[in-house]
């Protein structure tokens, strides 16, 4: 999954467990985390064949907050590994490939929410432009 050369694809589809509610200020947080944090995060656990990660977002018993329990799969559905992300693991990593302009959300289907995630080969350079 590539577009321009060296360029990787990742496909990112999550929900809630079952049972596990959030409010509204909870699902915006949610959107955030998943928008500008946990692509950030997991680019460093990714290998070579890893096409797509399933993420279930349950309540962390030990911090309160949310834990991030993902799954790295192959383009074939065959899985790699998992691993659990607390909420304050995520905030706060840098990560230059990830390209979170060209990157998004791809809609709900069969109760997950699906996003493409995109990283450049390059460092992305993000422009400040004047207000």
């Amino acid at each position: 999954m590539s577009g321009e050369a060296g360029d990787r694809h990742l496909i990112v589809r999550s929900r809630l467990a079952e049972g596990y509610q959030l409010t509204e200020l909870g699902q915006k947080q949610l959107q955030h985390v998943f928008t500008v944090w946990f692509p950030r995060t997991v680019f460093y656990d990714l290998t070579a064949d890893t096409a797509r990660v399933d993420v279930v977002v349950r309540h962390g018993r030990t911090s309160g907050k949310n834990v991030y329990a993902t799954t790295f799969l192959r383009a074939d559905g065959a899985v790699l590994k998992t691993l659990d992300y607390d909420e304050d693991r995520l905030s706060g990593r840098v990560c230059e490939h990830y390209d979170q302009m060209r990157s998004g959300y791809c809609g709900k289907k069969d109760g997950y929410d699906y996003r493409m995630v995109r990283y450049s080969a390059a460092p992305v350079t993000v422009i400040s432009r004047p207000r």
